[in-house]
C-alpha cells in the first residue's frame, strides 16, 4: 500500500472560510485513486483508501436496503450549505416560506397566525440513519433508529457490509479502532451492531456535501466512509482541503479518515443514469449514557428530561479515561 506524508496547505484562516461553501476540483492537489495511506505531518493517521475492499457479492445483497434508508431529511445543517447563498427572506422551499436564515438553518412563517416557527430547517436532502441513535434534549432516550424499527430484515442484510467495514478500521487504525471497540463494549449491547465497534450508520444518496465537520461521534475514533455505487457519474470526491487530499470512491471501496478536518465533495456529473450511495459507520458519543432497552423504553414512558443523569456522566468519564489510560 502507498504511504504518503502531508503538511497543511491551506491556514485555519483559509479553512474557516470554506465551511458551509462546495468544494471543487481545484482544492485537490492529491487525487488519491489507489491504495494508500496518509500521514499528517505529526505522523498520525489522517487518511487509508482502498479499492474493492467489499465483496461484489455483499454489496448487491445490500445495495437496496441503504437505498431504503436514505431519505429525505432538512436535518444535516452545515453538510447541506449556506443558505445565504442561494436565498433569501420571503423564498419558498418547498411548501415553507422563509421567514429568518441563520447561516445553514431557515426558520419559516407559520401560515396559521404569520409568526415565525418554533421549529428551524436545512435544505432537504437525502439522508438517513441506521442502526441506533443516542438521547438528545426533544428525545432524550436511546433507540433504534427509524429505519430499523421499519425495515428490520433490510437491515440484517446489510450487517456483512457493516462487518466488512469493522475488519477495515481494526486492520488499518488498530489504535484508534481499539479506543472505539472497547467503548462500544462498556455500552449496552442493545444499541451496538453486534460484533463491530459502530452504533450507526449515516446514508446518503447522491448528495454532495458542503464543508462541514462531523459531530456527535467519538473524537477519539474515526470516520469510516464506503460507497455503493451503479451507472455512470464523474466526480463526488471527498476532500479534505487542509490537506489538499481528494478519495475518489467508487463501488465497493472503503477509506477511513479524520472527520474533524473540514471536508465535503465535490460535484456529482451525471454521465447517464446513476447513483451514488456512501455510507458513514460510527460510534455515537453518548451512547455510553445508554441503559439497556428496558431502561430507556422506561425513560421515555416517564418523559425523563435530561440527556443523562449526574451518576451516569460520572460513569461515562471514567469509563472513557480507563479506556484511554490503557492504550
Amino acid at each position: 500500500m502507498k504511504q504518503i506524508k502531508l503538511k497543511p496547505i491551506l491556514s485555519d484562516q483559509e479553512i474557516k472560510k470554506l465551511e458551509g461553501t462546495f468544494f471543487t476540483k481545484d482544492l485537490i492537489v492529491h487525487h488519491i485513486t489507489e491504495d494508500t495511506k496518509v500521514f499528517n505531518e505529526n505522523g498520525d493517521i489522517l487518511a487509508v483508501y482502498k479499492k474493492n475492499a467489499v465483496p461484489k457479492n455483499v454489496l448487491d445483497n445490500c445495495r437496496t436496503s441503504f437505498r431504503k434508508a436514505a431519505t429525505q431529511s432538512n436535518n444535516r445543517g452545515l453538510a447541506s450549505g449556506l443558505l445565504s447563498n442561494k436565498y433569501k427572506v420571503g423564498d419558498k422551499i418547498g411548501s415553507r416560506t422563509i421567514g429568518k436564515i441563520d447561516g445553514t438553518r431557515y426558520t419559516p412563517i407559520n401560515l396559521k397566525d404569520n409568526k415565525l416557527s418554533n421549529t428551524s430547517y436545512a435544505l432537504t436532502v437525502n439522508s438517513g440513519l441506521m442502526g441506533f441513535s443516542d438521547r438528545y434534549p426533544r428525545i432524550p432516550y436511546c433507540r433504534s433508529t427509524m429505519y430499523n424499527q421499519r425495515n428490520l430484515q433490510g437491515y440484517k442484510k446489510c450487517l456483512p457490509y457493516i462487518k466488512c467495514v469493522d475488519s477495515f478500521f481494526k486492520e488499518y487504525a488498530p489504535k484508534r479502532y481499539n479506543i472505539q471497540k472497547k467503548m462500544a463494549e462498556k455500552t449496552s449491547q442493545d444499541f451496538i451492531i453486534k460484533d463491530t465497534a459502530f452504533t450507526t450508520i449515516t446514508v446518503n444518496k447522491n448528495f454532495r456535501t458542503a464543508g462541514h465537520y462531523d459531530n456527535g461521534d467519538l473524537k477519539e475514533g474515526f470516520g469510516n466512509l464506503g460507497v455503493i455505487s451503479t451507472g455512470k457519474y464523474e466526480g463526488g470526491i471527498t476532500v479534505i482541503p487542509k490537506y489538499g487530499v481528494g478519495l475518489d470512491l467508487k463501488d465497493g471501496d472503503l477509506a477511513i479518515f479524520d472527520v474533524h478536518q473540514l471536508h465535503g465533495n465535490t460535484e456529482l456529473i451525471r454521465k447517464g443514469y446513476y447513483e451514488r450511495i456512501s455510507t458513514v459507520c460510527y460510534y455515537r458519543e453518548k451512547m455510553i449514557y445508554c441503559g439497556d432497552a428496558d431502561y430507556e423504553l422506561k425513560r421515555a414512558k416517564t418523559n425523563t428530561k435530561k440527556v443523562a443523569l449526574p451518576d451516569e456522566l460520572e460513569k461515562a468519564k471514567k469509563i472513557k479515561e480507563e479506556i484511554l489510560n490503557g492504550i
